[in-house]
């Protein structure tokens, strides 16, 4: 293998399919990177064994075909510093040497043969969808999943297309999101796959090309291919556990006032559980926190109530990740008891996105 190549697309390119890289692993083949040069074009390939994103790039001027397999970010952190416009990369058995006008690298890697087999797409037409779309719905939905291995179907995005709209759920038991928007598409979809794919397709593309089977799901733009396994099921059933009960009592509040006074009551929050008291009345919803031998925070925020008097916990940082998902002057919360589930819901968000986030509480002494 060889090429010579533009420092700075290659790096960020490295840095785009770096995320794949697992953090930790028993399997430390995986902690490299697939350098492959084939017909004029350079790839590079990354996996976790459930996620695997190749990137490619066309190459100006001579090149050699081959592959080389690296550790990942090692190659990242040396391409980054390397501080000049292009270098050439050579590769011969397992090493691979960069060369630039000042300096000369050697990188020991392991045989190409060691690495995982790439899955291939799933079979059949593929759906086109909008980039910005998709990832509009998971930056709005995704913080809510689980980081629980022992509940793997809640590690998930739960990913619907439909012929008229488009929606994302992730749930840790904890809190909810519910997000969705208008679409048009010939057929319909339901996967439930890890965040990860979502970081790793490109951002400022125009559209993805989405492949499913029960197996796996493969997103493909102009120059990337990202293919992850599907999660086991089944979801919990989202469209149970959202209160649709027109008699709830509802309170809409200025959202950033309300954030700057979770922020404060934040501070005597107790570490765990984060329990800030919600107090709903005519007119006034009071915020209270304590936490022994620290200190309390009691605060009023001027509301529109309607509904009995009531007083409910919550994690006061699950709601405030909440309110940053929020972009609408007012928010709408809709509770139904000191005990049940909550809804936060934005009061004319701009977008076009209708964003559901549910809220469950915490006893009160």
């Amino acid at each position: 293998m060889r090429c010579q190549v533009d420092r700075e697309v290659f790096a960020e390119i490295l840095a785009a399919v770096a995320g794949a890289i697992p953090a930790r692993t028993t399997y430390p083949v995986l902690q490299n990177i697939l350098l492959e040069v084939t017909g004029g074009k350079f790839a590079v390939l990354a996996t976790d064994a459930d996620n695997t994103v190749r990137k490619e790039f066309a190459l100006a001027g001579k090149s050699e075909d081959g592959q080389v397999l690296v550790p990942g970010r090692k190659l990242l952190e040396t391409v980054r510093e390397l501080g000049v416009a292009d270098a050439e990369f050579r590769a011969s058995e397992r090493n691979l040497r960069i060369e630039t006008a000042r300096s000369r690298v050697l990188m020991t890697g392991l045989d190409p043969a060691e690495y995982p087999e790439v899955p291939k797409l799933p079979e059949g037409a593929p759906i086109e969808l909008s980039i910005a779309a998709v990832l509009d719905l998971f930056d709005n939905a995704g913080f809510a999943a689980s980081k629980d291995e022992a509940r793997p179907a809640m590690t998930g995005i739960n990913w619907e297309i439909g012929k008229t709209e488009m929606r994302m759920v992730a749930t840790d038991g904890h809190r909810l999101s519910f997000v969705q928007t208008k679409a048009r598409q010939a057929v319909s979809a339901k996967v439930l796959i890890p965040p990860k794919p979502f970081g790793l397709l490109p951002r400022g593309g125009d559209t993805v090309q989405f492949y499913a089977d029960p197996a796996r799901v493969g997103l493909v733009t102009e120059d990337t291919v990202i293919i992850s396994r599907q999660i086991e099921g089944p979801y919990p059933d989202y469209n149970r556990v959202i209160p649709k009960d027109k008699k709830l009592s509802r309170a809409v509040v200025e959202r950033e006032p309300l954030t700057a006074a979770l922020r404060r009551a934040a501070v005597f929050a107790h570490p765990v559980g984060r329990l800030a008291a919600f107090s709903f009345s005519k007119g006034k919803l009071n915020l209270h926190a304590e936490t022994p031998d620290v200190g309390s925070s009691d605060e009023d925020l001027a509301v529109e109530y309607e509904g009995k008097e009531m007083r409910i916990g919550f994690n006061a940082s699950y709601v405030m990740e909440a309110l940053r998902h929020i972009s609408s002057a007012k928010v709408q919360l809709e509770v139904q008891g000191p005990l049940a589930a909550a809804v936060l819901r934005p009061v004319d968000e701009e977008g076009g996105i209708e964003k559901t986030y549910l809220l469950m509480p915490i006893r009160l002494d």
